[in-house]
């Protein structure tokens, strides 16, 4: 009954956030950004080792990365090696109160990139909350404001996401 409730406040509020939702929208693609935010569920190791791979590579190809990790527990490990915030620093409805994940969605990126296969609500609130150009992520049926959505198969997880992005992104034409 809580989890309803819960679940019930959570998607109030996204809508709520939604319609008050004003941003600059520009298409881009992994050549065309200088700059990336990467949003990502830190909780599993797998996960993890994924999504700082891939922001490594995009740091190789001379992107400027800014990473956020949300571990879906109550305590952040010690010193875990990018910036990151727990279970313990959201509200009752999976709304951070951390001034990390503020300080991320404040950032002007040119991409922002949501590797939540687990549609973890923290990470949807920050998402909806950054002023990026160009939002991509998981696909989900819950309400979100991403300009591109790629679906996966289940249990592939982050590292077939990204590749199914770098091939999507590569078919962009920009004028």
């Amino acid at each position: 009954m809580i989890e309803l409730i819960r679940k019930f406040l959570y998607r109030k509020a996204i809508r709520e956030q939604l319609t008050r939702q004003k941003r600059s929208r520009q298409v881009h693609t992994l050549d065309s950004a200088r700059t990336v935010g990467l949003l990502f569920d830190a909780t599993t190791e797998k996960g993890r080792k994924e999504s700082l791979e891939f922001a490594q590579a995009l740091e190789k190809q001379g992107k400027k990365v800014h990473k956020l990790g949300f571990f879906n527990i109550k305590q952040l490990p010690e010193n875990p090696g990018f910036e990151a915030f727990s279970l313990k620093e959201t509200a009752f409805n999976g709304e951070p109160k951390s001034e990390k994940a503020s300080g991320f969605a404040r950032e002007k990126f040119d991409i922002l990139l949501t590797l939540n296969p687990d549609e973890l609500h923290a990470l949807t609130w920050v998402a909806l909350q950054s002023q990026a150009s160009f939002k991509i992520g998981f696909a989900t049926s819950e309400p979100n404001d991403f300009d591109l959505q790629l679906e996966t198969p289940e249990g592939k997880g982050v590292k077939y996401f990204t590749e199914q992005l770098a091939v999507y992104l590569g078919r962009i034409v920009l004028k």
